[in-house]
């Protein structure tokens, strides 16, 4: 088993691996976005972000299961990918290793008058999560836009009232600092709220300048 620990949801976090009936970690040595691409796709989160090392997600405990892995990328799950063997290694958990992922796979306008224009939703697994407008600001509209191929961010407007609505929402607000060149590269807060007042909708300048 696989898990992330400590982050902002079950897609970021310190790496750890479950063996003979325990949980512990992942040493540093050489841990690349290779690895953390594995990582992210056996937990089905979408694609890898940043692969971090130096326990930034605080330190683990129990054993340093896996040490020095070598992924390709399209390994199916972890332990797959080369290393130095179970517990092969005794490593520090300051030298614990943690993924960010992006969380969805993609996302899209929809409902709206144009393609750049609409209902902002981001894919999670095999669902559509819709993003509340409380979650984004204008810089993240831009980057949504800019990713989109959409040009410039022109407004955010609060979308249709949600009520009753049985969808399932974004768990994370996104907080981007407007350099970014996808969504899933910026900042996110986490929030367990599943209410949602208005989803966000977005509208785009239409075309890239």
């Amino acid at each position: 088993e696989l898990r992330l620990s400590n982050g902002t949801g079950p897609c970021s976090g310190r790496v750890e691996v479950k063996h003979e009936e325990q949980w512990g970690t992942v040493c540093d040595g050489d841990w690349t976005i290779e690895d953390a691409e594995v990582v992210c796709k056996q937990l089905q989160c979408g694609s890898a972000v940043q692969a971090l090392n130096r326990a930034p997600f605080g330190e683990g405990s129990g054993p340093t299961w896996l040490y020095r892995v070598d992924c390709r990328g399209d390994e199916s799950v972890l332990w797959n990918c080369s290393h130095t063997g179970w517990g092969a290694f005794t490593c520090p958990h300051y030298f614990d290793t943690g993924v960010i992922c992006s969380g969805f796979s993609g996302l899209r306008l929809t409902g709206g008058d144009t393609a750049c224009s609409g209902h902002l939703k981001v894919k999670q697994e095999e669902t559509w999560a819709t993003v509340c407008f409380s979650h984004i600001d204008f810089k993240t509209a831009s980057i949504v836009c800019n990713e989109l191929d959409c040009g410039q961010a022109v407004d955010i407007l609060r979308g249709t009232h949600f009520g009753d609505r049985h969808e399932l929402i974004w768990q994370e607000e996104f907080h981007c600092v407007g350099n970014e060149t996808h969504l899933a590269h910026c900042p996110r807060i986490l929030h367990h709220s599943k209410t949602c007042s208005h989803d966000a909708t977005v509208v785009c300048s239409g075309e890239t300048l």
